[in-house]
């Protein structure tokens, strides 16, 4: 039978949720608005005291840095959300869809010119290029990174708990800790202890595992 989640684990997991709500808020804001702009040719201007050739539709002016401003916001609120828990960590992968989203953008109105004409836009052809290399270059690190890694967990123990998503060390199991004895000053209680703190920092040690290893330290020493 599957335990309970501890409020702490549970909050957390409420807010990694609501971070990517927003992030996908703010990108789309950021898309559409672009798309609203070069519909009417890829320039535009509001308000000021000089004669403005083209206005911008109704509302984009606004939308492209509201939702900069969103995305960043639900970025930071996941960034934080998701620091102390298990799994993958899609962080950078926001930059990946933002650049790959506007470079769609470029391509699909370069091939085919918002005034219907039947000619190529090749200015906006090369910015989307520059924008899917942008976009696409972390994607394909991210992806030799996770192969990496497979091919390290595979050389593991079996009896170690496999997440080819984290960036820390091999995790530490409580089973495999050996509670130091405090019979010379390197093996004290309180440095056990701060050693088990600092795995716990670094992730490599669930609140679970580093409350169960802090109890065996206390309990043998």
């Amino acid at each position: 039978m599957m335990s309970a989640m501890d409020p702490t684990t549970l909050r957390r997991v409420v807010l990694m949720f609501v971070g990517l709500a927003i992030v996908t808020t703010g990108l789309t804001l950021v898309f559409l608005s672009m798309r609203a702009v070069m519909d009417i040719g890829g320039y535009c201007a509001s308000g000021g005291p000089y004669v403005i050739a083209q206005e911008c539709p109704e509302g984009a002016a606004a939308l492209m840095p509201v939702g900069i401003i969103v995305g960043l916001l639900g970025l930071w609120m996941y960034a934080v959300s998701v620091s102390r828990l298990p799994g993958p960590r899609l962080t950078l992968l926001t930059w990946s869809a933002l650049f790959l989203s506007l470079g769609w953008n470029f391509w699909e109105y370069g091939l085919n010119p918002p005034d219907g004409s039947d000619g190529l836009v090749w200015g906006w052809i090369i910015c989307g290029i520059a924008f899917v290399l942008m976009g696409g270059f972390p994607l394909l690190g991210l992806f030799n990174r996770y192969v990496a890694k497979q091919m390290l967990w595979a050389d593991a123990p079996s009896d170690m708990p496999v997440d080819p998503y984290r960036d820390t060390p091999a995790p530490v199991s409580v089973r495999h800790l050996t509670a130091p004895t405090p019979s010379t000053p390197t093996d004290s209680i309180p440095e056990a202890l701060e050693r088990l703190a600092e795995l716990h920092r670094s992730g490599a040690l669930t609140d679970e595992e580093f409350r169960a290893a802090k109890q065996r330290v206390l309990e043998e020493g």
